[in-house]
């Protein structure tokens, strides 16, 4: 199953020595053990990545393995301006993450920023008979980690990762 895991989040789901780690270590494990994996792209959620800076080689390394999986910055910038045109809240400062849920087919969002939750997750932002994204917060979400809450476009990108390749990451993993 596809995740955009919101900047936000990086430190809790991918330091293991950040208090809030055990909320969001789910999501790592999904990951690292079962069919997870990562979407991102767009020049908004690219920059925000730059400067969570210690987190670039390890999404470099995760999309090496086909678990980080980049999608399509023009198309992405294309829907987050109409997002941007279309809805003015102040809560909605994330107009990247719908974007990027529209390009991918995405249906999860790990954020723990939830203000603009109630927008993103309406049906009415969407096109017509499109799945609107649900948000893992914490453990209390666990149950969204699944494969049925996976786009049936994405499956191509499905991909478990062989001891090797698990083992390589989390010695990466142990430096961030």
């Amino acid at each position: 199953m596809a995740i955009i895991v919101d900047t936000n989040c990086f430190s809790r789901v991918f330091c293991g020595n950040n208090k809030e780690h055990s909320e969001f270590k789910p999501v790592l494990d999904w990951i690292l053990n079962g069919s997870g994996f990562l979407v991102y792209g767009g020049k908004k959620y690219k920059r925000e990545l730059q400067k969570a800076g210690k987190f670039i080689k390890f999404f470099l390394l995760l999309k090496d393995y086909k678990k980080a999986i980049p999608y399509s910055d023009e198309q992405i910038d294309f829907y987050q301006s109409i997002f941007e045109a279309k809805i003015k809240d102040k809560d909605f400062d994330d107009p990247h993450l719908p974007a990027i849920v529209v390009v991918s087919k995405c249906r999860l969002i790990c954020t723990k920023d939830t203000r603009s939750q109630h927008i993103v997750t309406s049906p009415t932002i969407y096109p017509k008979k499109f799945h609107v994204p649900r948000y893992y917060t914490g453990l209390k979400d666990i149950g969204l980690l699944n494969d049925t809450n996976i786009d049936k476009r994405l499956l191509k990108n499905k991909h478990h990762l062989s001891k090797k390749e698990r083992d390589h990451i989390n010695s990466f993993f142990e430096l961030i």
